[in-house]
């Protein structure tokens, strides 16, 4: 019987499956996909056909890759290619641009008045990134001396804080302060904690 973990890997797919897809949604030509040079050339700059080909066989697509990637397709029109998506496969799949979307607002007289309601004030990320904050403050000082004495409850927070702060570094956030903290805690109760005489090897951004 297969784990619910093995379940997901699979259904996300593996780094080849998303690389054809990305060819294909990339390409101009409805059924025709992109080569590995093609993409590399719609790319640019320090991706080259050599490195396209060597992706399939990574774990994950290299995180500077992936944001390029991200970039390229926003600017593109393209949906569905997102960060969590080209390096975790999760998300909504890509899709193609519709081929009538470009003809329908040249009728419309009074397109401006749509421009109005997307420039409405969003919520400021330092308000969410506190609100996190507070949650987890608030959820692990209930357990305090209840199940957060286990080491086994221990163990799960500093392991689930550490893949939190791996993702969001991924995406650009300077997650120094977690790493900090979380190796701290680490050390108390006898889990591996990271070397402090070089960089840090959860980025992974070496090889584009």
């Amino acid at each position: 019987m297969a784990t619910v973990k093995t379940q997901k890997r699979a259904e996300a797919g593996t780094i080849a499956d998303r690389l054809a897809i990305l060819l294909s949604v990339f390409s101009p030509w409805e059924g025709i996909s992109l080569t590995y040079r093609q993409f590399a050339a719609e790319l640019g700059k320090p991706v080259t056909p050599v490195t396209v080909k060597k992706w399939p066989r990574r774990q994950k697509f290299p995180a500077e890759a992936a944001r390029l990637i991200v970039r390229k397709a926003q600017a593109r029109g393209l949906a569905g290619v997102t960060l969590d998506w080209v390096l975790w496969g999760e998300g909504p799949r890509p899709q193609r641009v519709p081929k009538e979307a470009p003809s329908r607002p040249a009728p419309e007289a009074s397109a401006p008045t749509i421009a109005a309601p997307a420039a409405a004030p969003q919520e400021a990320h330092g308000q969410f990134a506190a609100q996190v904050g507070e949650a987890l403050e608030a959820d692990l000082s209930h357990n305090e001396f209840g199940q957060w004495s286990s080491i086994e409850a221990q163990h799960t927070v500093i392991w689930a804080l550490k893949d939190l702060a791996r993702r969001l570094r991924v995406l650009n956030f300077d997650m120094g302060k977690t790493f900090d903290l979380t190796d701290e805690w680490a050390a108390h109760i006898g889990l591996p904690v990271r070397r402090t005489d070089g960089a840090p090897a959860e980025s992974g951004d070496q090889d584009v």
